[in-house]
């Protein structure tokens, strides 16, 4: 169990208090205590005094400015980063920067190491147009600003007291490298006469220590699950610290790693359950393993969703992914979450990037009967919410009550009901925010609904949050810190030559001279030296078990252990050892099990109905039959994703509809050739707006502005270059254009549509297929060729045709792709080739294979057949890759070319 150190025990139970460096330890410390309390069987006790040393250095600053007057008041913690806002926008507003607020941010960061150091920065004297010297201009007007409000900084209220804090006894504890400031305060208290001690590292009797060397940062992670899972399996009530900076994407591995380790059936009902879970943190309350720290509060779901809410409300528009996410959440009461996921797939439906409250709501009002019903709720309830905001300016109180009111009418955070502990302190912290929007009263009189919203965000966004959690077993923590408490076990993580000692890294605002002269270890290599051993005598004061790993390799590169490893290293390193995988999918795999149990074959498609989507059905059949099951049986179809301009496939529809009505006005290629240049392009412009009409009137809202224009030239420029090909064509008619028909395959039916048929003048039927997507390279003559799309053609049309061809018009070019019963009949289309050994005519023998390649297509779709076959390279445009179930047993032909799988925008 967690321990209090005798000495810290001494001074709580006397009401004294500790003060450690962060949050994470005084929680660390908090716990501990309160574990010993119930070791000696109490259910009451008074709450020790812990905090983190920015926390105490205010509290006490506030308790003598309230007692003595004279003293100003300590800024709101809003308020202070407001001002930094306002003075590092003022001062820098000649300067092209690109995120100004990270600077101010960057210069409080600053301020904060010049108190720590003891350096003044009106003190210092740096040329202009240096750092320091912005620093110092920043800092004043911070200064200045904090005074207008009767308020000042904390170093600055300090300095007026005659000491910090009363009589009470003060243990510092946790700061291997003690700074300037806190050794004036020691002395100040100590010639005061209180008692007040500073406790270095390693006063506990050092644990031995054991040196691992993982073969990588995998390895790694294994190698800490399986050691957790063995000491807590030893010693249920044991309380373990590990200690692994990196990025959080590491240590939310790890955690779900020994989540796994110590409860795979546990951990997996956990799983399901979370699903059903409306607040992030209350499956993990009650988890083995907690992170410390936290994350924004911005980015927690619920507080996400009632950002998103009032953004739209605001007036400020949504970007499509962020709409469908806040539309998703379940936060809503109505309409329900199936209504409002098929309101979610219409909007992504309309194309586009963004959306704001007046365009949403247009949209909404003019929704289709399928989604008529949450549309009409979702726009009723929206109108509703943005009354209470209001227009015009009004103080940051009042946009702090205008955004609850608001928030209320949409009923977020959902229906009444008992909540969590863990959601309880989110919306507490939430609404604590909302208060310090009001606390900007002071310092800014009024403002708009865009600029209250934006300091909201950013408030959000630079708050760490995370909900109070239970003593867990094992606590995993992002930095190399004094643990202050003792743990039975600790295992610190990633100790090679280049993190540790950590790399200097000296302040760039505050003069190196000065971070160099006050003792700064991040200012130096023999600081951060120091730092480092004092960390290790730490550690293993702290430990009952110490564990030091360091990788052996990162990829390709080969690491060297920190050189503060080697004195241990060659007594204390564990041996390789063999084990199995501790991450819970290996750990359930069973080799060939998977293929040994597969079933290919799906449930039948009905006869009496038609396939679906017509010939795409042969065309994914063709590519891989798994696809096409899971794409048009299943629904596994890719969401649309909004880009700038003209989707690919509104080009492909627009090009269509103005090549149909060409043709219908011309006919043939004596029309074409009759007629001048700008007599041509004067039709291909009336083509194309009418083109245009014909789709707005049917409720294609995605065609407008200026990509429209855009759009428009293009086509036209596109038509141009492909009649230019059409004139140098023999004699022709257009016989059909967009012809419908149907096509009886194995006994199902295909309803088709062929974008045109030519009758050629030396007799015959020409049919093609406009593509404005990828060009596919044609393949005629394989087991699976490139085109059953045109081979279904060629079956539903019959006897006649004698040429197939796609019409390829992109930016790229502009060509025939096909195959006929003779060469020239189209242009660079090749005459067809005659199976090997065989003398009669060839097309009659194609003809008859083609028309048994589409019906085995057909017959295998109809039948269910779903097995994982793809053709070469389709893999790596396909989207059902999350449910495609042996894709690993899948091997890509490396030597295929890139163009071959792909299905065309158009089709």
């Amino acid at each position: 169990m967690l321990k209090v150190p005798s000495h810290l025990s001494g001074v709580l139970e006397r009401g004294g208090t500790v003060v450690v460096p962060s949050r994470q330890r005084a929680h660390a410390l908090r716990l501990a205590y309160a574990a010993a309390q119930l070791a000696r069987g109490n259910r009451v006790w008074p709450s020790p005094d812990v905090l983190p040393l920015e926390g105490w250095l205010a509290r006490e600053a506030e308790r003598y400015a309230g007692n003595h007057g004279g003293i100003p008041r300590l800024l709101f913690p809003a308020e202070e980063w407001l001002l930094w806002r306002q003075s590092a926008a003022e001062a820098t507003g000649g300067l092209d920067l690109v995120n100004r607020a990270s600077l101010a941010e960057s210069l409080r960061r600053a301020s904060g190491v010049a108190a720590e150091l003891g350096v003044d920065p009106r003190a210092i004297r740096e040329p202009p147009g240096t750092e320091a010297a912005l620093w110092v201009a920043v800092h004043r007007a911070v200064a200045q600003r904090s005074a207008a409000l009767g308020a000042a900084l904390l170093p600055d209220v300090l300095s007026l007291l005659p000491c910090v804090g009363d009589s009470r006894p003060v243990v510092f504890a946790g700061f291997p490298a003690p700074s300037r400031r806190l050794w004036a305060i020691v002395d100040a208290r100590s010639q005061h006469g209180h008692e007040t001690l500073h406790l270095p590292a390693g006063g506990e009797i050092p644990a031995p220590q054991r040196i691992e060397r993982p073969a990588d940062a995998m390895d790694e992670l294994e190698r800490i699950a399986g050691w957790c899972c063995q000491r807590l399996k030893a010693q249920a009530d044991g309380r373990i610290l590990i200690v692994l900076p990196g990025s959080a994407g590491r240590r939310e591995r790890l955690a779900t790693l020994i989540r796994q380790a110590l409860d795979p059936r546990g951990w997996l009902a956990a799983h399901a359950a979370q699903a059903q879970v409306d607040w992030v943190g209350e499956i993990e309350a009650a988890s083995p393993v907690v992170i410390e720290g936290g994350q924004p509060l911005a980015d927690l779901p619920a507080v996400a969703h009632a950002l998103s809410a009032l953004t739209l409300l605001a007036g400020e528009p949504l970007g499509v992914d962020r709409l469908a996410e806040w539309l998703r959440a379940v936060w809503w009461t109505e309409p329900d979450a199936a209504a409002r996921a098929r309101l979610e797939l219409w909007l992504r439906e309309r194309g586009r990037l963004q959306l704001d409250l007046p365009t949403l709501s247009a949209l909404l009002r003019r929704a289709p009967a399928a989604v008529a019903e949450p549309a009409r709720m979702m726009s009723a309830r929206l109108e509703e919410a943005a009354g209470p905001l209001g227009t015009g300016v009004a103080t940051p109180r009042d946009w702090s009550e205008r955004f609850t009111a608001a928030l209320e009418v949409l009923a977020w955070p959902g229906a009444p009901r008992q909540r969590g502990s863990a959601e309880q302190q989110t919306l507490m912290r939430f609404h604590e925010l909302l208060d310090e929007l009001g606390q900007l009263s002071a310092a800014e009189r009024s403002m708009t609904c865009e600029v209250a919203l934006q300091w909201l965000t950013e408030l959000a966004a630079r708050t760490p949050y995370r909900p109070a959690d239970d003593d867990a077993p094992v606590t995993i923590s992002s930095a190399y810190a004094d643990p202050v408490v003792q743990y039975d076990a600790v295992w610190v993580a990633g100790l090679n030559a280049e993190t540790f000692p950590q790399p200097v890294a000296p302040d760039p605002f505050v003069p190196l001279a000065a971070q160099i002269a006050a003792g700064w270890p991040a200012a130096t290599a023999g600081g951060r030296l120091q730092e480092a051993r004092a960390l290790v005598a730490a550690w293993r004061a702290a430990a009952g078990e110490l564990v030091l790993s360091a990788p052996a390799r990162a990829g390709d590169i080969e690491l060297l252990p920190s050189p503060l490893l080697e004195e241990w290293r060659s007594a204390g390193e564990a041996p390789a050892e063999e084990r199995g995988p501790l991450w819970l999918p290996a750990r359930l795999h069973r080799p060939g099990r998977l293929v040994d149990w597969r079933d290919d074959t799906g449930v039948a498609w009905s006869p009496g109905q038609p396939l679906p989507s017509g010939t795409r059905s042969l065309e994914l059949q063709n590519h891989c039959p798994f696809r096409a099951y899971a794409e048009l049986r299943l629904g596994s179809a890719q969401l649309d994703e909004p880009e700038p301009g003209i989707a690919p496939d509104e080009r492909g529809q627009l090009l269509h509809a103005a090549l149909q009505k060409l043709w219908e006005q011309l006919g043939d290629s004596r029309a074409l050739a009759a007629l001048s240049p700008e007599a041509l392009d004067e039709l291909v412009s009336r083509c194309i707006e009418a083109a245009v009409h014909e789709r707005a009137a049917h409720g294609d809202e995605s065609l407008a502005g200026p990509p429209l224009a855009r759009e428009c030239r293009r086509t036209a420029r596109l038509v141009r270059k492909l009649l230019g090909i059409e004139r140098s064509r023999a004699p022709f008619r257009v016989q059909h254009t967009e012809y419908g028909t149907r096509l009886r395959l194995a006994g199902q039916e295909l309803k088709l549509r062929i974008d045109r048929i030519d009758a050629l003048e030396s007799g015959g039927l020409a049919i093609l297929d406009y593509k404005s997507g990828r060009r596919v390279s044609p393949d005629w003559y394989g087991e699976r060729p490139s085109h059953p799309q045109l081979l279904a053609y060629l079956a539903a049309v019959g006897a006649g045709v004698v040429a197939l061809a796609t019409i390829n018009v992109t930016a790229k070019e502009v060509r025939y792709d096909g195959i006929s019963a003779a060469a020239k009949l189209l242009p660079k289309v090749a005459g067809v080739k005659a199976p090997e050994g065989r003398a009669e005519d060839p097309w009659p023998l194609r003809v008859g294979q083609w028309h048994g390649v589409v019906e085995r297509l057909a017959q295998d779709f109809a039948a269910g057949r779903a097995q994982v076959d793809p053709k070469p390279r389709a893999c790596d445009y396909c989207h059902v890759a999350s449910v495609c179930r042996v894709g690993d047993d899948i091997v890509v032909d490396e030597g295929a070319e890139d163009d071959a799988p792909g299905m065309d925008d158009d089709d």
